[in-house]
């Protein structure tokens, strides 16, 4: 089947020509350092025995573009998915150590890399640039999972914030003030990865309001005329149309544009 498995340990996969996809065996707990290191892998099944994943277990496989993380996944060791073709990845529950360069490439030229928390059932979506470093940064936001307040929040990097405030705003009253003080930049962060799910989710805090509007609609304009894609814009301009309706007439004219 192409393994070497020690006990409950893989130890290695034996590449083969031409075989894009294997299923790692139910009752494995570990996937051993540079299991599948280099490998022309495009789709691995992990099964829900796995608690740990090795140091480079799956470092430089280029054809590796998605992978399924197992819930009761405690451990990912630094470089496991360094330099894959992975640009977006669901952290489980489960999750309690990220090592350094889990995730990412040594490129500037990628996009960004999404990774998807799923901690105290909520879903926290953080963009990380080029590289999971798993330095002091990270290991709070981590930190901040584990015991979500706003003394934790409000150590962690001003890239985390936003990103962090947005799932946490309902938890703590000083997280809520946050989020509501720095809406504009919120927005215009969504509008920028033309994100109109983070952007729904904004909207409907109701901190979107009459004062920062127009403001809001006209930075999407811009951005639709750069990017040709008006997404964004629309959104806001339903937004406006449904709650301040007397403020019509200026979306009009700028729409005319």
């Amino acid at each position: 089947m192409g393994f070497t498995i020690h006990g409950n340990i893989l130890i290695r996969y034996i590449d083969i020509p031409n075989v894009t996809e294997v299923r790692i065996p139910d009752g494995i707990t570990r996937i051993e350092e540079d299991a599948f290191v280099e490998s022309h892998l495009k789709s691995v099944y992990i099964p829900d025995t796995v608690t740990e994943i090795g140091y480079g277990a799956f470092e430089e496989c280029t054809s590796l573009k998605h992978i399924d993380l197992p819930d009761g996944l405690e451990k990912i060791e630094g470089s496991a998915f360094f330099n894959t073709n992975i640009r977006e990845l669901d952290i489980p529950e489960s999750v309690r150590e990220i090592g350094s360069c889990a995730v990412g490439t040594p490129s500037n030229d990628v996009d960004k890399i999404i990774l998807n928390f799923y901690k105290n059932q909520r879903k926290t979506k953080i963009l990380i640039e080029i590289l999971w470093l798993g330095y002091t940064p990270e290991y709070r936001l981590l930190d901040f999972f584990d015991h979500p307040c706003y003394e934790k929040f409000s150590v962690l990097e001003p890239a985390y914030k936003i990103q962090i405030a947005v799932s946490y705003y309902d938890l703590d009253d000083e997280i809520k003030k946050y989020l509501k003080r720095s809406i504009r930049k919120a927005v215009t962060l969504a509008i920028d990865r033309n994100d109109t799910e983070l952007l729904k989710i904004l909207l409907n805090t109701g901190f979107v309001t009459k004062k920062n509007i127009d403001f809001l609609i006209q930075y999407a304009i811009e951005f639709t005329q750069k990017s040709h894609n008006p997404e964004c814009q629309i959104i806001l301009t339903d937004y406006k149309y449904q709650h301040f309706m007397s403020d019509t007439s200026q979306i009009n004219k700028k729409l005319k544009l």
